[in-house]
């Protein structure tokens, strides 16, 4: 794992201009494009909580699915068919499971270091206040939802061969997870019918067990844990989809 995180911040190191860029650009157009706008449209949740407040995690999630997915699709579509690198790898004494996982994880790492950066950025422009609690359980959302979203577009990277695929089903996915797990617009203006199915997506219940941490001071352990289950069971899935990929 530790020669995994060194390439990660060597990579970072050498592209740190365009991924300090990316970083600072991502809150703004993010605030200026859809903060400014929603807040206008809706002022309060149904629960009389502040849209800023309520959207604020929502829009954390949204710029750390950014940041990560183009890290995931250099290390499982990039690596495997232009530098080979990834079959290389694979030859190596570590288990599928452990390449995945060591993949993953050093990938998660990095885009939450490059959220927190977001974090701070989009509480100075939306001029929100969160306690020191609060930041650290957004942490954890966030680390937890990079889990999920790592895996979905490990999956993706690992089943085609085309770079065009890649983005349309990143394109599709995104678009899906933006407005099936209530990072910009509650549940509560949805079909009950559709709600009874986004309500047990791992992404939606991870943005709900933050905010029910924050505003009604709840700990939801099925919420945390089973997402985390999710997403440990896809890693191990997804060690098998590379193995059958690579035909070893």
């Amino acid at each position: 794992m530790q020669a995994f995180l060194l390439r990660r911040f060597w990579l970072l190191r050498h592209r740190l201009i365009s991924s300090s860029a990316l970083v600072l650009l991502l809150p703004i157009i993010v605030f200026l494009t859809i903060s400014i706008g929603m807040k206008n449209v809706i002022m309060e949740t149904m629960g009389n909580i502040s849209y800023e407040e309520w959207v604020y995690p929502g829009l954390i999630m949204l710029i750390n699915t950014i940041i990560i997915t183009p890290i995931i699709f250099r290390d499982f579509h990039f690596l495997r068919l232009e530098s080979q690198m990834l079959v290389t790898l694979s030859l190596s004494p570590l288990s599928k499971f452990q390449i995945v996982s060591y993949l993953i994880f050093s990938a998660i790492i990095e885009g939450v270091i490059l959220s927190i950066v977001s974090i701070f950025i989009l509480l100075y422009l939306m001029e929100i206040s969160l306690a020191i609690t609060s930041l650290f359980y957004i942490i954890i959302a966030v680390s937890l939802f990079s889990l999920i979203i790592a895996n979905a577009f490990t999956t993706l990277s690992l089943s085609t061969h085309r770079t065009n695929h890649i983005f349309v089903g990143a394109s599709i996915i995104s678009l899906f997870i933006i407005y099936s797990s209530q990072l910009l617009i509650e549940f509560d203006f949805y079909p009950k019918s559709v709600i009874d199915i986004f309500k047990f997506l791992p992404t939606s219940m991870i943005s709900n067990w933050y905010r029910s941490m924050v505003f009604n001071g709840e700990f939801n352990f099925d919420l945390f844990i089973i997402p985390l289950m999710i997403g440990m069971l896809w890693i191990f899935l997804n060690s098998i989809l590379m193995k059958r990929v690579l035909k070893q």
